[in-house]
């Protein structure tokens, strides 16, 4: 067993020396370049500033080069009435066999109230965009700092039992030469060998535990799993108490907050530009062309003559099967719901505020307590140890002592772990993420 711990631990420092050191910045700052999700959302940026320039395409003129050639294998005929060519009917047909027709056709909206309105949600549109990248950079924010939290806490738990670990050993070596001089007996030497034993066991566990936690902090990061890693170790706890903190939320300044303001601003846009079609729209059209009519195909091509035209198009819509009218409807009842959403999304918002900030009061005090009773039982229990060596106490005494400051230890790690979350989520309840994490750098 110790020839395992021991092995681990070296691989373990070894791997270690030859990693690259990442601090908690540095670590976000990876993963704000490397995360996939960074290239999903930025491409949805880019769709956004290409459907506000298809928008503004509607309202520009447009041009379409076309080329058209008609064989007509069979002439319509048509019945002259009598009295024009003759006394009876006649039936002749008019046109040729072949018609050849090339030309420019353009068109120019005048009106479209519908079109207008769909040009200005262009900017509202790409507003909501960048907000959701800057939610989703916050997110990669906050789950690299959990990941990264988690790998400190296993780190700090592995030192503290690496310490009891030569505790014990030198322990155990100091009983064992007492035993052999008959001073004490030997289950004295067992019992305090089941402490070691048991120690062992917990630092092969939090190794474990350690390197699971890395592999998951590389993965929250974007980073292949085989890449190298370690983290700094001099992260300031105390900041997590030190940062100032507020009474109030500004929801203005949340990220969620202003999405949810752009998504009700882009729904009330689709209801004008639903009631905008009940408008009448103008067109301006032209045409230039050239057109050849023969009945030798070999001259289908030949003899052009040119025509051009232009003209207002002018559409009233009047009925279309209470479609118009349906539409409209979905979308007022769409527009409803988002405003009822929006102000449910804010009372969560405070809410979460709130439970946070209690949260992070709760778990400072727990840990300042915690903190002060780590250092109660570690001076109780040297002096037990003391004397213990001594004669003046038990194996009992001091094996007590020792459970009480295990406990104290754990307590104190749990402590830790909870304040470093709770602040980190009232940081992100509050909307000052982003400044709290530099003040850690």
């Amino acid at each position: 067993m110790r020839l395992l711990t021991t092995c681990m631990a070296w691989m373990w420092l070894f791997s270690l020396h030859a990693q690259e050191t990442y601090s908690l910045a540095e670590c976000i700052e990876y993963t704000l370049k490397n995360h996939p999700s960074m290239g999903v959302y930025e491409n949805n940026e880019r769709i956004a500033r290409a459907q506000t320039t298809q928008s503004i395409a509607g309202y520009l003129p447009q041009i379409n080069g076309s080329a058209n050639f008609t064989d007509n294998l069979k002439l319509q005929t048509t019945v002259l009435p009598a009295g024009i060519f003759g006394p009876q009917p006649a039936e002749v047909q008019f046109g040729t066999q072949y018609n050849t027709v090339v030309g420019v056709d353009f068109s120019q909206t005048i009106y479209d109230q519908s079109k207008i309105i769909g040009i200005k949600a262009g900017k509202p549109y790409e507003a909501m965009t960048q907000l959701q990248q800057e939610l989703n950079k916050e997110s990669l924010m906050y789950n690299t700092a959990i990941a990264y939290f988690q790998v400190l806490i296993l780190r700090e738990q592995r030192s503290i039992l690496e310490s009891n670990q030569n505790k014990f050993e030198e322990l155990v070596a100091t009983l064992s030469t007492q035993q052999k001089q008959g001073v004490i007996m030997n289950k004295e030497v067992d019992r305090v060998k089941v402490s070691l034993n048991t120690t062992n066991y917990q630092l092969e566990d939090v190794v474990r535990k350690e390197q699971l936690a890395l592999n998951s902090l590389k993965n929250t990061m974007g980073m292949s799993l085989d890449h190298p890693l370690t983290i700094r170790e001099d992260l300031d706890y105390e900041s997590f108490s030190s940062f100032p903190m507020n009474n109030e939320l500004a929801l203005e300044y949340l990220t969620s907050f202003k999405i949810n303001e752009q998504q009700v601003a882009l729904q009330e846009i689709n209801v004008k530009m639903q009631r905008a079609k009940y408008l009448p729209s103008l067109n301006f059209v032209g045409k230039y062309a050239y057109q050849s009519l023969n009945n030798d195909f070999s001259q289908a091509f030949t003899d052009w003559n040119n025509f051009s035209y232009i003209g207002l198009g002018l559409k009233v819509p009047i009925f279309s099967g209470l479609g118009r009218y349906s539409k409209l409807h979905e979308e007022q009842l769409i527009l409803e719901n988002d405003r009822s959403n929006f102000l449910l999304n804010q009372r969560n918002m405070q809410l979460n505020f709130e439970n946070a900030s209690v949260s992070v009061g709760t778990a400072y005090t727990s840990f300042k307590s915690n903190w002060d009773n780590l250092h109660l039982a570690e001076e109780l229990l040297e002096v037990t140890e003391y004397q213990y060596k001594q004669g003046a106490v038990g194996l009992t005494d001091f094996l007590n002592d020792d459970t009480a400051y295990k406990n104290a230890q754990s307590n104190y790690i749990n402590s830790l772990y909870n304040l470093m979350i709770s602040q980190l989520n009232y940081q992100k309840a509050q909307g000052t993420l982003t400044e709290f994490i530099d003040t850690l750098k």
